[in-house]
């Protein structure tokens, strides 16, 4: 599944949020930028949404790290910290069977 962050209401990069910590809460993933992403723009008004459904995903907070120059090439990545474990298994299961399959 792939998701937007936006600010503002723009997309300013799609992730397939391809990694999750279920115990503490986190997604994060590879950011693909838009023509409306800023390097070093402020950390306000971004919020993350599903691209099939267009769902707002409740969040405590966005995190978008951006080493492109330090590694030569594009790399950008995002941490979510999802607001609660319901959201988190409404939108994230996927993350929870697969953390749940390391134990059995």
């Amino acid at each position: 599944m792939k998701y937007e962050i936006r600010r503002q209401d723009k997309v300013i990069g799609i992730t397939e949020l391809e990694g999750g910590d279920p115990p503490m809460g986190f997604v994060f993933g590879a950011v693909d930028p838009t023509d409306f992403y800023l390097s070093g723009a402020g950390k306000t008004d971004w919020k993350i949404y599903t691209c099939d459904t267009n769902e707002e995903i409740a969040s405590e907070s966005i995190t978008i790290e951006d080493l492109s120059e330090e590694m030569g090439e594009q790399c950008i990545e995002v941490t979510v910290l999802v607001k609660s474990a319901e959201e988190y298994e409404r939108f994230f299961k996927h993350h929870l069977e697969a953390y749940g399959k390391q134990f059995s």
